[in-house]
Formats: C-alpha cells, structure tokens, sequence
C-alpha cells in the first residue's frame, strides 16, 4: 500500500510539473495568464459570492473538474507556435472552402512551404479543440466593476462599490485579479402597494394576490422578484381573456420611492404604466374571446396574392372544417377532439397549449400553421373577438423506417440492432396508426453469463405490433371524466421474442392494452390492463454449464457434505445415472441428511439453497396476467426549473383475474417439491405477486456546464396466492453500468451473502432492492464530458426462511454495496457514449470489519462499464 501510495504521490508531482511548465507556453513577454478571479470583501458578510464568477468579463481557461485542469488550453498549447496564425486564418474560412488547397496556400503564405499536403488533421484538431491562454485586460477588468456593481444593485445593494486589482508574477508570466468588493448596506421593501386603474384587472390582480406575491413588505429588493412577478401577473390575465396584455411592454410598471431614504423603499405597481403617453395610455383592457374557429385538415395557408383552392366545408362539433379533398381522409372528430379552444369562451393562453400539445402528440399528422385573427367587426358579450385559423398536413399512408440502433441493457454490454418498420397510418379515418416492427439483436454479455465464446455470444429475434387510437378505446364514454384539455392514446400491443442473452434461451409472447393520459408536459399517467406476458425457458439441462458460480456452489455442497454422506449418490452422479436435479431433489427429501447437518455445513446448506432458488427462479416457465399503473412526473423539459424533480412510481398487481377463474372454475393442478399446489395454464403455473417501485431524481444546474445528478430508487415484489416465488423477469438484480456501477450487472448482494471460491461469478436476483446514486458531471470540452460517481446499492430476500439474505431495516445500510469513479462521455447530441471506471468502496460480501476496500485499492485496476446515455 505504501509503494502505491508513493507512485501515485509521484505522479500527481509529475502532472503538477509539466502542467505548470505548459500552460504558460504561448503566453507573449509582458503578457499573464489569467489564472484566477479572486473576490475579497471589506465586511464579514459576503452575499452571493457563489455566483460572482458568472459575472466577470474574463475568466480563467476551461477546466476539467472544478477548473483545475485547463485541458483547452494545455491541447491548444501542444500544437507547435508556428502553424497558429495558419490555423486560425483556415478556421476563418467557411465549411466548403475549408480543403487542402486552402490549407496548402495559407501554410505557403506562412512560410511552412515543407508541410504542404499534409494533412496535419490531429495538429488542427487539438488547435481548434483547444483554447488559446487568457490574457488580463485592464479595459474587461474595469467592464467587470461596472458589470458586478450592477449585479449587487439589482440584488438591492444599491451603494455597492467594485474595485480590482492585479496580482502579477512577470517571472511565471501569470497573474490573478482581485476584485475589492463593498456591497454596502441592502434596501429593504418597506410597503408594497398597488394602483390599478382597470376595475376588472384590479379585481383579478387581487384575487392573484390572495395566492401570494414574489414581493413582500420586510423582504430585500431584489430585480429577479419583480420580473417573476410580472411574468406571473401576465400569465393570470392571459388565461382569462386578456390576449394582448402587455405585448408591447407598457401596461406594468413597478415604482420605488426613494424620495426620504433608499434602504426602506415604498414599492408600488402601477397599470398601466405611467411610462405611456398620452396616446397609449389605456384606462381599460381589451378581453377577448373565440370567433370561429377554421380547421383546415389538408392544406397550407394561402400566400397573398394567389387564389385559393375550392374547399368543401363543413361543421361539427361548434368547428368550421375546410378540406381541399372531399373524401374527407381524416375524420372531422379527429381533429375537433384535440382542440381545447372552442367558440364563444374567453381567450385562454393555457388552452391554445394545451390545443398545440395534443397535436403535437398525433403521429399522423402536422401542424403547419396557427394563427389568431382580431374580429374588429363583431362583439361576443361586449368582448374583443378573435378568430383562429389552423392549417395541417397529413402524413404518408405508409411508411417504412430501417435501420441499426446501438444499445446497453442491464446484462448485455453492447449490443447492435438492426430493425424494419412498417407503419400504417389513419387505418380507420380517425387517427389510428398501426405499427409492425422486427428487430434482431446481436450483443456481448459478460463471459460468466454464457458459455458462448465469441464476441457476439448473445441474440434476441422480436417481433412487435401496436394498434393506437389517439383516444381511449373504453365502452363507456369517459369525456367527463378526461375532457379535452387531457391528452388520451390507447395502444394495444403484441409481441413474440426468441433469445439467448443470459446463456439459456427464452421465448417470450406478449400482449397488453394500455391506456395513456396527461394533462400536462410533465405529469402523465399510464394503466396497462390484459398486459400478459408467456415466458417459455428452453436449454435448461445447460444451467450449471452457464453459471459457474452457482455450479461451483453446487459441487461444494454435493462432494463436500452430501456425497460423503451418501456414496452411493456420488457413483450414480459420475456415472450419469442421477442428474444435477435429481441429487438436488434427494438432497431436499432426505430429512436424516439434513439432520446431521451444523456449524459450516448449516452455513454451506443456506448457500445452496440460495443457488437453488435462483436455478428454479431463472428456469421457470411462467405465466403473468398483470394490471400496471405509472405516474410520472418529469420537469427537465421545463426549462423555467432551474433545478428538475423526476418522479416514477409504478405498482403492478398480477395473477388476480386467473386466480378468479381458478377458483370458480378449477385449473389443473401441479405439486411443488414443497408440497404447495399451483394453479395451471397451458401446463404453465400462473404467477401472483404485487410490485411497487418508486424512482426520485433531483437535478441541481449548477452551472452552465455543470450539473449534480441524485438518485433514489426502491422498489419490492411480493408473491402470494398460486405462486411463492416470482417470476425472473419481475426479480430484481444489482450491479451494472447503470446500476452500482463497481460491480458487474448482477453480481452484487443478495444481502451480506459471504465470499467463496468464484462468489464473483454468481448471478444474485431477489425481490427487494434499493439504489442510490450522486454524479457529477461536467463539460471539459466541446463534445467531450466527464463525470464523478459515487453509487450504493444492494438487493434483499424478504422470506423469512432465508436468514441469509433476509433484509433487516438496522443492517441493511452495512451491506450497501458502494462504489465510486470516474467517467468520461461523448456527445453526440442525440445519444451519448459512456465509459465510466467505477471502483469497489464498501463489498458486503466480506466479513464485518473487512468490508472497506481502501487497502485493495487500485487505481489501475478499475472495472470498465460501458454505457449508452446517462445512467438515470
């Protein structure tokens, strides 16, 4: 450990050197690189020194993590001085004339003659990749006084004063600037009034201010205050009927009277604004309603000056149709039932989103146009008309979609998919599209998990269609229920899949109804009723040649305890007469063995039973007929949340129905090797379990380039009734590149489960798990990112007949296995790679006191987890 220590102590020292010797390499004499903002402050309060660097003209050279590492600068430095005034005139050039001719002339023109066609590709990467040093400038200096001053004064420091000074070492060629910072005494808003002249918006602004204000008396002035405010102000009275408030600025105005003091100002709201003159001034606001509304379901809007073409007109619902074709491809009601807005109710900006979304959401079609048109003839309740015009074009009947996809999933380490779609579009003349998809996959599991020694040792074949109707395929009518402003899809699904991707095959059929609702971008329900899954195991004699591990555990317990017992077993066993299942059988019925079992045999015994669950776990055919309901909640595509929650919960409920029959009617019946009957369908036990998991993400935006990403995950399945053990593909496992990322995928817990020989190669499932992770990432340049993670996590039995992995709310957080790392990404834009080199902290599978892996560190030998995306 000492010897370690010393070469990693020695290589930081080396970085050090050459990385102080570099980053000052292109620096001109007289010239520093600026190499930190410093901010001091005159008095011990120092308010918002965190965000001060955002609003400083010049900054240090872009760092790797935490600004320390300038990678920018250090690539821009290693490109030879001599090919920078070349370089910089070629990426002066537009895209096109950027070729070799080009390069070979502005090399000529600077005398670099000998490297004419060259390409010198990887000298203009790192050149244009990399950023040249940052000089300090006197003049940005004095602009970041002037540009922080302002800062503290919209903060309500309205006195503060901003001086710098720098901090030069002409021997190094670096320096630093200090900014001397006085923020002076904060003004605070004494009373907050109001003037509204306006009846009716005086009456709606004090029903909004019932809810509250971002402006309150006692409270620190604070610019950011008032324009949440506004913007909240013009929100309200554009969901109730105000179309044009304040679209030209003028109709509010906050005012400070300053007149005795500025620390205790007097803030009041003024509407309108007294910034009008006399012509503008408004002493009322004009409301509005809906006109008529004209769809238009398959044509464009018809430039001025030419003719328009015929349309054959009709109304439904209260809604003005124009189609060019008169077979009417699409449904009237297809279109009326996603517009919120309808005739005659007050102007709502709320419903024309609402409108645009639902829209947006139909496959088939697309908007092309929206347009609000002032009636400046006609009154609706003494209120402004305004009449709405929308535009569409309908897709292709047909279209076929090909391709390959990369992909990663939580056992396969990359796979290639090549796929064919064919889509059929408005089957029905009212939106619904049917979608049929085949999908082959070659992939590379991790070796343990097959016994397949070629790179791609796993396949999957699929086949899937959906059948969706953009409404909800219910007998009874549910608009009621879910009017117009909810989104509403029915997609009923099939599908069939062979695959071999955890080294026995599996053939899957499926089908399911789902039901989806949202009412806004961000929140969305989902219900799936019918949703039955088949799973049939093929190669199930091929277990113990698969997984190692759990075959090592298995001839520990047959040749170390049962065979000795048992001898006779032993020569039927090595002569082929008894099967694996046949020894494990005997072992389970032979009650005088067992009895005679203690110390470390009790302790192997529970091993082995453990193996034996997950062999029965993994091998069995099964049956589910579940009902599944999610809601999810997600605010990244907010971009007004600075900071985004992500939230999904999902509980699943399966074997109900069958179970109803079973009773009423009598399945076929089947003994298990504990004697409990199970209910049989097509000679295949029918599952019964509930699953519940909650998924909570918080995002922190740190910065522009710089987030901290948090996880916690739970999630538990319970059997009952027909079945005690659940089903494979509803079992949970740990470990994984999007998991706990020290560990391959399924190779973490269950539990504290001990260490024994190849106890790396078993593949852990159970039925609870927890998961939490913290990652943060951050951009070093361009297309390249970085990260650093810490995760923990495990999985737990929760039947009490297995004390081995039984989890137990006072230990549970010393058998967390916790991993940590580093990262490195590509973006792509529409995906990103990822390759993380994740360590092992904290192995539950030691003894207590030895679960701490400082001392095996080695920061040579990380695991390599390969990913696609971000992990959550």
């Amino acid at each position: 450990m000492k010897y370690l220590n010393a070469k990693i102590v020695l290589f930081v020292i080396l970085v050090l050197i050459a990385y102080s010797c570099n980053v000052t390499k292109k620096v001109p004499e007289g010239e520093h690189l600026l190499t930190k903002n410093e901010f001091k402050f005159d008095e011990k309060e120092k308010p918002f020194k965190s965000n001060l660097p955002d609003y400083v003209k010049q900054r240090p050279n872009g760092g790797a993590v935490f600004g320390f590492f300038p990678f920018k600068l250090l690539m821009y430095n290693s490109v030879p001085a001599k090919f920078d005034t070349a370089f910089a005139e070629y990426y002066d050039l537009t895209r096109k004339r950027r070729t070799q001719e080009s390069l070979d002339s502005l090399l000529s023109k600077n005398g670099l003659e000998e490297y004419t066609g060259n390409s010198l590709w990887w000298k203009r990467f790192r050149f244009n990749q990399g950023e040249s040093p940052v000089l300090i400038d006197t003049a940005m200096s004095s602009f970041s006084e002037e540009n922080l001053e302002n800062y503290y004064f919209d903060r309500g420091y309205f006195d503060a004063a901003v001086k710098s000074e720098h901090d030069l070492d002409s021997a190094a060629k670096k320096g630093q600037v200090i900014y001397h910072i006085n923020p002076g005494e904060e003004s605070i808003i004494e009373t907050y009034n109001y003037s509204i002249k306006d009846s009716a918006v005086l009456r709606h602004y004090e029903t909004l201010l019932g809810r509250g204000s971002e402006i309150k008396a006692g409270e620190r002035y604070d610019m950011d205050n008032f324009i949440a405010e506004r913007d909240r102000i013009v929100e309200y009275l554009k969901n109730r009927g105000y179309y044009r408030f304040n679209d030209d600025g003028q109709a509010i105005e906050f005012t400070a009277d300053t007149t005795f003091t500025d620390k205790q100002i007097d803030v009041t709201l003024l509407i309108p604004s007294e910034r009008n003159d006399s012509i503008k001034a408004k002493e009322t606001f004009a409301k509005y309603r809906y006109g008529t509304i004209h769809i238009y379901p398959d044509s464009n809007p018809v430039p001025d000056g030419q003719m328009p073409p015929v349309y054959f007109d009709t109304i439904f619902d209260g809604y003005h149709l124009h189609y060019v074709d008169p077979k009417m491809k699409y449904r009237p009601k297809f279109f009326t039932d996603a517009i919120v807005l309808r005739d005659s109710a007050l102007y709502r900006q709320i419903s024309e989103n609402q409108t645009k979304r639902n829209i947006s959401k139909r496959e088939g079609i697309n908007l092309t146009s929206f347009q609000n048109e002032i009636d400046t003839a006609m009154l609706i309740q003494n209120d402004s008309v305004l009449n709405v015009n929308m535009w569409f074009r309908p897709k292709k009947k047909y279209d076929v979609f090909y391709g390959a996809e990369l992909s990663w999933s939580e056992f396969m380490n990359f796979g290639v998919s090549p796929r064919v779609s064919l889509v059929a579009r408005n089957l029905f003349r009212g939106g619904e599209n049917l979608e049929t998809t085949l999908r082959g996959t070659l992939g590379n599991v991790n070796k343990k998990f097959t016994d397949d020694k070629s790179f791609f040792n796993a396949f999957e074949m699929t086949f899937q269609t959906k059948l969706g109707f953009p409404y909800l395929l219910f007998p009874l009518n549910t608009d009621r229920l879910f009017p117009k402003r909810f989104y509403k899809q029915t997609d009923f699904r099939m599908g069939a899949s062979v695959q071999r991707n955890i080294g026995i095959g599996r053939v899957t059929y499926s089908t399911g109804l789902d039901y989806n609702i949202s009412f806004r971008d961000t929140h969305s329900h989902m219900l799936s009723v019918l949703n039955t899954e088949f799973v049939y195991n093929i190669q199930k004699e091929n277990y113990f040649n698969v997984f190692e591990g759990d075959n090592n555990i298995k001839n520990n317990f047959f040749n170390n305890h049962y065979f000795m017992y048992n001898p006779g077993a032993a020569i039927q066993h090595y002569q082929g007469t008894l099967s694996d299942e046949d020894v494990i059988n005997m072992i389970y019925n032979d009650q005088a063995f067992l009895n005679t079992l203690e110390g470390q045999g009790l302790e192997d015994l529970s091993i082995f039973e453990n193996m034996n669950f997950r062999r029965q776990t993994i091998t069995q055919d099964v049956l589910v007929a579940s009902m599944i309901y999610q809601y999810t909640l997600n605010q990244s595509e907010r971009r007004n949340v600075k900071n985004p929650w992500f939230f999904r919960g999902r509980v699943e409920v399966a074997g109900n129905i069958l179970g109803l029959l079973d009773d009423a009617f009598g399945f076929y019946k089947t003994e298990t090797d504990q004697g409990k009957e199970m209910g049989l369908v097509f000679n295949v036990p029918y599952s019964q379990f509930v699953k519940l998991e909650v998924d909570v993400r918080k995002y922190f935006n740190l910065s522009p380039t710089s987030t901290l990403a948090t996880r916690a995950f739970a999630g538990i399945v319970q059997p009952y009734g027909n079945t005690d053990f659940v089903p494979f593909v509803r079992s949970y496992t740990a470990g994984g590149a999007n998991d706990v990322r020290g560990w391959a995928a399924a190779t973490l817990g269950p539990a504290d489960f001990p260490r024994y020989a190849g106890g790396d190669d078993v593949f852990a499932i159970e039925r609870l798990k927890l998961l939490f992770n913290v990652e943060y990432r951050f951009k070093m340049m361009d297309i390249f990112h970085g990260a650093l993670f810490v995760d923990a996590g495990n999985i737990w039995g929760t039947d009490k007949k297995n004390e081995l992995t039984l989890f137990r709310f006072n230990d549970f957080y010393k058998e967390l296995g916790i991993g940590s790392g580093f990262g490195l990404r590509i973006d792509l834009t529409y995906l990103m790679l990822r390759l993380d080199f994740a360590y092992k902290i904290h192995d539950p599978s030691y003894p207590l006191g030895d679960r701490w892996q400082f001392d095996n560190f080695n920061i040579l030998k990380p695991r390599l987890a390969f990913g696609i995306n971000y992990p959550f």
